[in-house]
């Protein structure tokens, strides 16, 4: 189950709020996805790390399952790449916010998925090998999120 709004309303959320490339991609920045994740791009723009946000982790309550992909997966943008679930029997799909190739999964989420829950933003989920670095212009700085986030509730 995604929590993004579809049709008219995913178009006004792009133009509204996609407007990253003015910015510039900046790494060890934070940057958002409309799939509620943060991301951040390692400063030889070749690695980005994939979290959960703090509002996405509030939307969700006590997650109480990650399931992540295996190491060596190739992703397309927004092609989902895993599924959260919590104790109040939500699922929410994971979406690969830039193309690339996973390097690395957090695997003691697996062990313990409530570290999403009490601490999202220090606690991330993938690593990819970014194959497409100018997908970040597609991303939210944080506050172009703010205001997304202000929308979207």
């Amino acid at each position: 189950m995604n929590m993004i709004k579809t049709g008219i309303q995913q178009s006004i959320i792009k133009s509204s709020f996609n407007n990253s490339s003015k910015f510039g991609i900046r790494a060890f920045c934070t940057h958002y996805s409309e799939e509620l994740e943060w991301v951040k791009l390692s400063d030889d723009n070749k690695v980005a790390t994939v979290g959960l946000s703090h509002f996405g982790a509030k939307r969700l309550g006590k997650i109480s399952y990650v399931g992540l992909p295996k190491e060596h997966r190739k992703l397309r943008s927004e092609e989902k790449f895993g599924v959260l679930e919590s104790s109040n029997a939500t699922a929410f799909g994971l979406y690969a916010p830039v193309s690339g190739e996973v390097l690395e999964v957090n695997e003691k989420l697996e062990k313990t998925p409530s570290l999403l829950s009490s601490d999202p933003e220090n606690n991330w989920m993938v690593k990819f090998k970014v194959s497409k670095p100018d997908e970040f212009k597609k991303l939210m700085d944080s506050k172009q999120y703010k205001k997304f986030v202000k929308w979207y509730r």
